[in-house]
């Protein structure tokens, strides 16, 4: 996981905790988990009645596509996982790159549309970023 460091503008400005923490692609892949969970949940409730429906063929079709289903979310997991990683190193290379986030202002929105974040203390001319 990554941590901000303290005082990070845009932390401040949506009121949130200074010491948010990130991982990248956490969203897609509670996603791809919970997805799954929730289609294996529908055969247990199905089982709960003894009898079975009056179209086995419609019943075991049914069961094909949980289990195809589930195959196809396993699969995806297994897929994004290293996206998320890769997402990961770039938001560190992001932050190493950055430094200190105390060292910038609060991003300002210009009338174009563009967003400014400045450095509170400007870089020396011949500075290498």
């Amino acid at each position: 996981p990554l941590t901000l460091p303290n005082r990070a503008p845009a932390a401040h400005m949506r009121g949130m905790s200074t010491n948010a923490t990130f991982r990248p692609g956490a969203g897609l892949i509670a996603l791809a988990l919970a997805l799954p969970l929730s289609l294996a949940a529908v055969p247990l409730s199905a089982q709960d009645t003894a009898e079975r429906p009056p179209n086995a063929d419609i019943a075991e079709g049914a069961e094909l596509l949980s289990e195809g289903f589930k195959k196809l979310f396993h699969g995806l997991m297994g897929e994004l996982e290293p996206a998320g990683d890769a997402a990961e190193q770039g938001w560190n290379d992001l932050v190493d790159w950055l430094g200190d986030l105390s060292a910038y202002e609060a991003p300002e929105r210009l009338p174009n549309g563009d967003i400014l974040i400045r450095r509170k203390e400007p870089v020396a001319p011949g500075t290498d970023l």
